[in-house]
């Protein structure tokens, strides 16, 4: 009953907010691939920025940011792995589904049949040759990969493939036990986070950071095996079932015809609502429970803003150059040499020109690199409020990959 409510509650969510001619619009991963093949755009951004097709180039490991062309894998096709930073460190994040105009997303069950629950290890005794079930498909708005895990108690002796929808569960009114959150959009099976051609693993640009690849999954829907992937990025819902997004701040300029366009510079990851001031969410073993569900807000820099690019990137450095809207000073050749000096690349600083100055100026730089840092040196006028949100799973966070 609590599912069916929230899905009547989306309904009349989505009739209040929707405007004529700009209604609710959801694409799955599916939807990304199909429009990046066509060179198409979603909610303003081009799709090829968060789906690279097989043997394409991956334009964040080739020039002017690398020294070489990477292309992506022949056999399958890539979500972009997209650096970032968040609470003042690198990290990185690929996005996977995209909402416009829908206000808000919420948890659906996902449904594993068990033969015993133990609440120490809830998934222990699961159904050996079963599947998870879920209802809800990417053809409707109230689609989410942001699941529920439901643990359903099924005799010892029951046939995995038994029971193929959650009518049927219920129907049989077995025994179910609420669990934690499991983020696992319904995906293409040749969809996995970009990874060059013969490559072991995927790697966040610039820094070259490995980092955390997705694990497939078979699932059931009404009756039909579809694939899925798990990503390990957290995620939290309030009471209502309503997941809680962070704002991925996306820096921006205002291009020639008056347009907010992003610079296409490494975005911040929030930890929490605008303004709140809540810090990272952070499971025990590391994993970051923000930033999974992200709302865009293009973010407008002043005069004084610059990015950190190293003199041995020259081209990288003649490309934003060539973009207008923000500096790029020259760096003090003992600050090139500071070890990780990669962590800082394309990273956005309040006051560049004194900063880059010298060794002991670097460590005065106001880096624009947190959601802290964003709120305290801009005003909330320079944060623009996107109607558009995005499953941004993250990949690694706080020098460590986030996944297998």
């Amino acid at each position: 009953m609590r599912f069916v409510y929230l899905w009547v509650a989306g309904l009349v969510l989505l009739g209040c907010e929707s405007a004529p001619g700009s209604g609710p619009q959801l694409w799955s991963t599916a939807d990304l691939r199909d429009q990046s093949s066509v060179n198409g755009s979603i909610a303003g951004f081009p799709a090829s920025n968060w789906v690279i097709l097989r043997g394409n180039p991956i334009p964040l490991l080739s020039p002017p940011y690398a020294a070489t062309i990477g292309r992506q894998r022949s056999d399958r096709d890539g979500l972009n792995v997209l650096p970032a930073f968040a609470e003042g460190k690198p990290a990185a994040f690929a996005v996977a589904v995209v909402w416009q105009n829908i206000p808000e997303v919420w948890i659906q069950p996902w449904y594993t049949l068990v033969t015993s629950y133990n609440p120490a290890s809830p998934g222990s005794n699961r159904l050996t040759g079963s599947r998870p079930l879920v209802d809800v498909d990417t053809t409707t708005w109230f689609y989410s990969p942001f699941w529920q895990l439901i643990y359903t108690v099924v005799p010892p002796n029951t046939a995995p493939d038994k029971y193929t929808s959650a009518y049927q569960l219920f129907q049989d009114n077995l025994p179910m036990y609420a669990g934690g959150g499991l983020l696992a959009p319904l995906t293409p099976n040749d969809i996995f986070p970009s990874v060059v051609q013969a490559a072991p693993a995927p790697v966040r640009p610039l820094s070259n950071d490995t980092v955390g690849n997705a694990s497939p999954i078979s699932i059931s829907l009404k009756g039909q095996v579809r694939p899925s992937l798990i990503f390990f990025s957290g995620f939290t819902w309030d009471s209502t079932g309503v997941v809680d997004e962070t704002p991925l701040f996306v820096f921006a300029r205002v291009n020639d015809a008056g347009q907010l366009q992003s610079f296409g510079l490494p975005s911040v990851i929030g930890t929490g609502p605008i303004g709140s001031g809540r810090p990272a969410r952070i499971s025990p073993s590391g994993i970051p429970q923000f930033g999974s569900l992200s709302r865009v807000y293009f973010t407008l820099l002043p005069p004084t803003a610059g990015i950190f690019i190293p003199s041995n990137m020259g081209d990288l450095r003649a490309y934003f150059r060539s973009l207008g809207g923000i500096r790029v000073d020259d760096i003090n050749p003992q600050i090139e040499s500071l070890p990780r000096v990669n962590d800082y690349v394309l990273r956005v600083a309040l006051n560049t020109a004194q900063c880059f100055a010298s060794v002991m100026s670097f460590a005065t730089c106001q880096w624009l690199d947190s959601q802290a840092a964003i709120e305290n040196g801009l005003p909330p006028t320079n944060l623009v409020r996107q109607d558009v949100l995005l499953t941004s799973p993250i990949l690694y966070f706080n020098g460590q990959k986030v996944g297998l």
